[in-house]
């Protein structure tokens, strides 16, 4: 179960759209919960058809301030208890049975009235029976390690912050991968960094979760990055060999001058019979096309990892012009990406119908789902997690043979 948090600033900006739809297809979250849409809760239909995901409530913005949004898979059961302009409350039933909340939240901009984001968490944990995750922009820091330059936090807040966290039993969760989600995006020593989005987790769903990771997912178009709650985070999986790996005809080469050219060579080799020059084109455009699909996800990561250094990192006159520069260098490359496999995509989709078939329902349902064992159930009919076993909790003999 993955879930993503993040304060898009504009979910009806296209380029903002498409950056979404990226976002979940890179990182496959089951539930998305989004802040500061700034659209009438009618227009979201659109967002949630393109972004290909079954449920959906949203929030309608005041005028060009706020807006939420909380969707989810199709298979994935969602049923919202509470909601308001500043949150969204729902309860979340996992393969298993099991339950837990998931509360997404954007905090109060104003200090003056941040006591009464607090007092709406306490609100909803009094009708929180199960496990709690609570996640979103909650607009304040519990430290001042938490922001970079500009004026300091009052400690009050800091400390109202802290005392709501302790009184609910909500634990912090850390990013390994990156510490500030937010930049004013100001130049030289005005720029100002903090930590404002994060997942917090009630203390004992933290000790059932105990694999569980967060991560910040860097992006092009807003000044908050997403972040990223996976409950099975340090699952190990088996290696697998990725399937656009495969040597099969692309569309894509029609478009390519140079798998033109490696076709036209092949294909004027002399002393070589049909069959001989299928193989000759196989052996030189399999790993021509796995390279083009390797370089392109190499510098995605390079800018997402260049962007988290200048995120992080010590500031200078240099880096928001170094910022700018990496987020729509990888904005380009996502709407690169994207066209790619659209084009790929979109011959299958005119040979077997319109998008709206019932084959590009099934298409799209399939490639969300992922094959994968969560749970094994023992010779007394009880589930267990993998991470049971693998933590050193439970014995591979506490399961049942046939089921391994």
């Amino acid at each position: 179960m993955k879930i993503l948090c993040w304060n898009c600033r504009g979910a009806g900006n296209p380029a903002t759209a498409r950056e979404l739809k990226q976002l979940l297809t890179a990182n496959v979250p089951d539930i998305v919960f989004l802040c500061e849409t700034k659209i009438h809760s009618n227009g979201f239909h659109r967002i949630r058809t393109i972004c290909r995901m079954e449920g959906c409530l949203a929030v309608g913005s005041e005028g060009k301030s706020g807006g939420l949004a909380l969707l989810w898979k199709e298979g994935v059961n969602v049923s919202v208890q509470n909601y308001s302009k500043f949150h969204i409350d729902s309860l979340v039933s996992m393969d298993d049975g099991e339950k837990f909340r998931f509360t997404g939240f954007y905090g109060q901009t104003d200090p003056s009235l941040r006591q009464q984001s607090w007092d709406m968490l306490r609100r909803v944990k009094s009708m929180v029976n199960e496990g709690w995750i609570v996640g979103g922009d909650f607009n304040a820091i519990l430290n001042n390690s938490e922001k970079e330059r500009g004026r300091r936090k009052p400690r009050t807040l800091m400390d109202d912050f802290c005392d709501v966290l302790e009184e609910l039993s909500l634990t912090d969760v850390k990013t390994p991968n990156g510490w500030f989600t937010w930049t004013n995006n100001r130049e030289g020593t005005k720029l100002v960094k903090e930590r404002l989005d994060r997942f917090v987790i009630s203390d004992e769903f933290m000790e059932k979760m105990s694999f569980l990771t967060s991560q910040i997912v860097r992006q092009s178009k807003s000044d908050h990055e997403a972040i990223l709650l996976d409950m099975y985070g340090s699952n190990p999986k088996d290696k697998r060999v990725d399937h656009r790996a495969w040597f099969r005809y692309d569309i894509c080469w029609a478009q390519e001058q140079e798998a033109k050219d490696i076709i036209t060579r092949a294909w004027s080799s002399e002393n070589c019979n049909v069959l001989e020059k299928m193989e000759l084109i196989r052996d030189k455009l399999g790993p021509w096309q796995y390279q083009r699909f390797r370089r392109m996800k190499d510098k995605i990561k390079g800018l997402e990892k260049e962007i988290s250094k200048l995120m992080d990192g010590p500031t200078n006159e240099g880096s928001l012009s170094l910022l700018k520069c990496a987020r729509s260098k990888l904005g380009h490359l996502y709407d690169v990406e994207e066209k790619y496999w659209a084009l790929r995509a979109r011959s299958k989709w005119l040979k077997e119908g319109d998008r709206n078939t019932h084959f590009f329902h099934i298409r799209a349902s399939g490639r969300r789902k992922k094959n994968s064992i969560k749970r094994l159930k023992d010779a007394h009919d009880v589930l267990r997690m993998c991470h049971d076993i693998l933590k050193g909790n439970k014995s591979a003999e506490c399961i049942n043979e046939t089921l391994i």
